[in-house]
C-alpha cells in the first residue's frame, strides 16, 4: 500500500469529484484497507468539512450537493464490505419528501449524510 494516498479520498469528496473518489476507495478495498476506516477517517471528516464550509458561507448547495454525490459513490463501493461486517447500525431512519413535494435533492443528501454516519436508511421516496 506504499502508493495509497488515503488523503485523496478526503480531497477527492470536498472538492465534489465522485469518480475520483470512487477509484481511491476501490483501491483503498483492493489493498485491503477496512471500509470502517475509509468512511471514519476520511469520508465523513471530508463530508463535516464541506458542511462547515457551508455554515460559513464559502460554499453553496450546488457544492454541497456535488461533494454529496461523491460521498455516495464512494459509499457505494464500501457498503456491500459494511454490511457484510454485521456491524449494529447507530439506528434506524426514515427519509421521504412530504406529499405535493416531488423535490428529493435535500432528501438525498440527508440520506447519504446519514448513512455516512453509520445509520441506517429506509427510503420511502416522494410525494408521500
Amino acid at each position: 500500500m506504499p502508493d495509497l494516498d488515503l488523503d485523496q479520498l478526503y480531497f477527492a469528496i470536498v472538492d465534489g469529484n465522485a469518480k475520483a473518489a470512487a477509484a481511491v476507495t476501490q483501491e483503498a478495498v483492493a489493498a485491503d484497507v477496512d471500509p470502517q476506516l475509509l468512511l471514519t477517517d476520511y469520508m465523513i471528516p471530508a463530508m463535516d468539512e464541506v458542511g462547515a464550509k457551508f455554515e460559513a458561507n464559502e460554499c453553496f448547495v450546488p457544492e454541497l450537493l456535488i461533494s454529496a454525490r461523491a460521498m455516495k459513490a464512494s459509499m457505494e463501493v464500501i457498503r456491500p464490505l459494511l454490511l457484510g461486517k454485521a456491524v449494529e447500525p447507530a439506528g434506524r431512519v426514515v427519509v421521504a419528501t412530504v406529499q405535493g413535494d416531488l423535490h428529493d435533492i435535500g432528501k438525498n443528501l440527508v440520506a447519504t449524510m446519514l448513512e455516512g454516519g453509520g445509520f441506517q436508511i429506509v427510503d420511502i421516496g416522494t410525494d408521500v
